[in-house]
């Protein structure tokens, strides 16, 4: 059984390899991935997903369904399993169903999950 860790750096080494994290990569590409957990921190996970989703932050959005994903996995399931965007995500999360302690455990996994996509998303770039 692996823990959580391994899941995490598992599920990022998949965002890694995915075809939406192209549209993360080049020039702010890792940039993206450093400035999501400062913002969350100062104005919260659901300002965060608000502004990924205007069209110019693309590769915000690119990583929040990154992170859906992973909240949506049967090892996880801090959401529904329907969760596999960041809309959805967001949806999910304003829905009358959630509560402030499933957008605490969400964030706090959502920031973990950050962690790990910092350092192994930046090094899948460099390697190639």
């Amino acid at each position: 059984m692996q823990n959580l860790n391994q899941i995490r750096a598992r599920h990022v080494l998949a965002f890694a390899e995915d075809s939406l994290s192209k549209k993360i990569k080049g020039v702010n590409g890792g940039e993206v991935i450093k400035k999501i957990p400062t913002v969350i921190m100062n104005n919260g996970l659901l300002a965060a997903l608000a502004f990924s989703m205007d069209p110019k932050n693309e590769a915000w959005a690119c990583v929040f369904s990154g992170v859906a994903r992973h909240l949506a996995s049967p090892e996880i399931l801090l959401v529904d399993p329907s969760c596999t965007c960041t809309a959805d995500l967001l949806d999910f999360l304003v829905s009358a169903d959630s509560n402030s302690s499933v957008l605490r455990n969400v964030t706090a996994e959502t920031m973990a999950w950050l962690e790990f996509a910092r350092r192994l998303v930046q090094k899948k770039e460099d390697d190639r």
